[in-house]
């Protein structure tokens, strides 16, 4: 996945690029119009690319990522009430798609609404209650309004909905270093890095903070 962050309504958010976009075999005529989008979208050609989702929607209306990836087209193209719109019926077709919650409250935000920014994002929490990034999302928006306590509790309950979740226990324990509460944040953080190991900024960080003699956590055994 290719992700370009960018700063809108004090939330940092990604982009939805190719790379997240959902791809298909070319069995019947809706995954290849849909696979031509895709790769209009790659030649930078915008127009085509909407133009061969269109298509694919027109030849299989009951795929949601057909409709997710046409607003994102409509989204860059600067359509905002039509990409929200089609991101409305991707998340109605398929409430699994994170990232559709996560841009139509980039284009409530555009708008000049973020009260209805962050309920998109909440209703993306309702719809993945066990998807930590869903809550992370909401966390972020927060962050970015300097509201550090909401914040904590958006990414404890990341956690509890993800609890192997690398992202989810570094995101958290890297809030509660900064509001001071060091000891619970080191222990996240390690948790991060038990989960994932390659994380040198974040193995960095632990190792500056720790008390000397501390170790990190080894990498996870594999079991066979």
């Amino acid at each position: 996945m290719v992700l370009n962050r960018q700063n809108v309504f004090g939330i940092t958010v990604c982009l939805v690029l190719a790379g997240a976009l959902i791809t298909g075999g070319c069995e019947d005529p809706a995954k290849r119009f849909n696979n031509a989008g895709l790769q209009a979208y790659y030649a930078g050609k915008n127009h085509a690319a909407l133009s061969a989702f269109e298509e694919a929607m027109a030849a299989n209306p009951d795929v949601g990522e057909y409709y997710f990836n046409a607003a994102m087209v409509e989204q860059a193209l600067g359509h905002l009430d039509r990409a929200l719109f089609l991101y409305d019926m991707a998340t109605k077709l398929d409430p699994s798609i994170t990232l559709a919650y996560y841009n139509m409250a980039r284009c409530h935000a555009a708008k000049g609404s973020p009260e209805r920014a962050l309920a998109a994002l909440v209703t993306g929490t309702q719809a993945n209650p066990y998807t930590a990034e869903a809550f992370i999302n909401v966390a972020r928006f927060y962050l970015e309004q300097n509201d550090l306590e909401n914040a904590r509790l958006w990414l404890a309950k990341a956690v509890a909905a993800e609890p192997e979740s690398a992202n989810a226990h570094r995101e958290y324990g890297t809030l509660l270093v900064r509001m001071g509460r060091r000891d619970e944040g080191i222990e996240h953080l390690r948790k991060s890095l038990s989960l994932q190991p390659v994380q040198p900024e974040t193995s960095a960080r632990v190792s500056e903070m720790a008390p000397t003699g501390s170790q990190l956590p080894p990498p996870k055994a594999e079991t066979e």
